[in-house]
């Protein structure tokens, strides 16, 4: 990729995520968008198990219940113990699914989700996920060329 295709991509992430921002923190949040990108890491996650009806698979979906995430923010009870809840879950179930040799980084990548501002916490836990989820599927890539 090039210089200019890189900045393009940051720049474009960037505004996705100060999007994110911006609707969790308006008056009328778009709970069906947050619903649907909390939806999308669990699909992500439920892809990397080659056993579609296995122990483990069942409890990666028991584990992201995406309609009692729904009803918890859109009652306005997901709180700080919730969000630390979601952030330790979603992280445990990455340091499960990836190489070993991740592990450091997606440790890393938790701390900064706990170690953000508490407006920012939303779309940092989706920005460092995704990049966990983006290094797993690379590194599936370059298994499947070795092979």
């Amino acid at each position: 990729m090039t210089t200019i295709e890189e900045q393009i991509r940051t720049e474009m992430r960037n505004a996705f995520f100060n999007l994110i921002d911006e609707n969790v923190n308006s008056k009328t949040p778009d709970y069906d968008w947050i619903t649907r990108l909390y939806e999308e890491i669990k699909i992500k996650l439920l892809s990397f198990l080659p056993n579609k009806v296995g122990k483990t698979y069942k409890q990666l979906e028991v584990d992201f219940d995406v309609d009692l995430f729904k009803q918890m923010i859109e009652n306005d009870v997901f709180n700080q113990e919730s969000m630390i809840k979601l952030v330790n879950n979603t992280f445990d179930w990455i340091l499960k699914l990836e190489a070993p040799i991740r592990d450091k980084d997606t440790i890393e990548a938790k701390n900064r989700v706990f170690n953000s501002a508490p407006e920012k916490i939303i779309s940092t836990y989706l920005k460092e996920v995704h990049g966990c989820i983006e290094q797993i599927e690379t590194d599936i890539r370059e298994f499947q060329k070795k092979t």
